[in-house]
């Protein structure tokens, strides 16, 4: 069985990087389960890989979940499924480049190159990584991003939990939210509202 090595580099960060063996005969999901477990971020968030050409021009997607349950292959326009494409099914060349977006929201992105295919050995546990340089990127491990387009939260000057008692003071005083004027809805309506 073979196994192919890549070298996995996150956007322009040069102090980070990583090289994973895995076999030709295992799945993309593998891949990512891989990928999120190594740097500890959540498996679950909405990823793709893309194979790429060598200048890293997307060429065909493999997501994490099929958006589009209900079609068929020929009208999804080619996207596949991560837990049913194989590596070796995906991979056609030697120097093969690819994409992974992690968290479709803030669109983190990875560059992967195969750097090498092998035999594998006896008895090693695969995909396993074999060299890692610096820590998990710390954009990946931010707390989640505001939705873009929606508006931040006005600054009160206090803590939402924080009540100003000027403030409460104010309004004790008026009519119109609440006090002495209130009036007395629990014996129902009058029938002179009929």
């Amino acid at each position: 069985m073979h196994i192919y090595r890549f070298r996995i580099t996150f956007e322009d960060q040069d102090e980070f990087f990583r090289e994973l063996e895995i076999l030709a005969d295992q799945n993309f999901e593998e891949f990512h389960q891989a990928i999120t477990k190594n740097l500890e971020i959540d498996p679950g968030m909405l990823s793709s890989f893309y194979i790429c050409d060598h200048q890293f021009r997307k060429k065909k997607e493999i997501s994490l979940l099929d958006m589009d349950p209900d079609s068929n292959e020929d009208e999804n326009e080619g996207v596949l499924v991560m837990k049913d494409t194989l590596l070796s099914d995906a991979i056609d060349d030697p120097h093969q480049k690819l994409l992974y977006v992690y968290d479709y929201l803030n669109y983190w992105t990875f560059y992967i190159e195969l750097l090498k295919i092998s035999r594998a050995q006896e008895g090693v546990s695969y995909p396993r990584f074999s060299k890692a340089k610096g820590l998990t990127p710390r954009e990946l491990k931010a707390t989640p991003q505001q939705v873009p387009g929606v508006e931040k939260g006005m600054d009160l000057g206090f803590d939402e939990d924080e009540i100003d008692p000027e403030d409460m003071e104010r309004l004790d005083g008026r009519e119109d939210f609440g006090g002495s004027n209130e009036e007395d809805f629990s014996q129902g309506p009058d029938e002179d509202d009929f």
